[in-house]
């Protein structure tokens, strides 16, 4: 991506993303009123396994840039700018979607069991899957559905290590660098470009979170998610 290109990229999502936060906060602080957690409350050894798709990442955003990737003064540069772009939208919509949709879904279900709390996880991925219908203005058909299916898939990944590590900072930094890795490097050598590889990479989220969620991790989370409907 050019350097001008990215700082007016930059810009863009800062001028667009920076109020959803501001005004998000605000309306929480005085009118919702939703705990948000950002102290990782689990074990060191469950913290490390949930840390590890983040981890698989950074290693895939290392060889793209090592192998794929032309290295200049000027694109280390862009790719700096669009860092922090997609820092932004990683923190408005964590904060949005993850922070208080989730929860405030919880809690209007009532009953808070696992059951509930699979249902709460998939109608707050299903919303933020919903809101990337808008990139049709800039792609066509099929690359939208793609991405709003994957959209889903990571969201519920992502509500599943806000439960297991009790932070919203983990699911920041995946959001922030998982988009990162599609803006800034083109998939990264990751994100799926077709129906076939589509369906296998939802799978495989798909089975982390199932695996991450089980009932017996889950019932040592019990306190937490009492904390959080609270």
């Amino acid at each position: 991506m050019h350097q001008l290109q990215a700082l007016d990229w930059f810009w863009l999502v800062g001028l667009q993303e920076m109020p959803i936060v501001i005004i998000a906060w605000i309306l929480n602080r005085f009118y919702i009123k939703q705990a948000v957690f950002y102290r990782p409350s689990g074990s060191l050894k469950s913290l490390t396994f949930i840390s590890s798709p983040i981890l698989i990442l950074l290693l895939a955003i290392t060889l793209s840039i090592t192998f794929f990737y032309q290295i200049s003064f000027k694109s280390l540069i862009a790719l700096w700018h669009i860092l922090i772009g997609t820092t932004f939208i990683g923190i408005s919509e964590e904060y949005l979607f993850r922070g208080l949709i989730f929860p405030q879904i919880l809690k209007a279900i009532g009953t808070w069991t696992h059951k509930d709390l699979y249902s709460a996880i998939g109608i707050s991925s299903l919303l933020f899957a919903l809101i990337h219908v808008l990139n049709l203005t800039g792609q066509d058909l099929t690359a939208t559905v793609i991405q709003m299916v994957n959209a889903f898939s990571i969201g519920c990944l992502f509500c599943a290590i806000y439960i297991r590590s009790g932070s919203l900072l983990l699911p920041i930094v995946f959001h922030s660098l998982w988009n990162f890795g599609i803006f800034g490097l083109d998939g990264a050598i990751l994100t799926p470009r077709s129906i076939f590889w589509m369906i296998i990479f939802n799978t495989i989220l798909l089975a982390i979170t199932a695996y991450d969620l089980r009932e017996q991790k889950l019932s040592q989370r019990d306190i937490w998610i009492e904390k959080l409907v609270s």
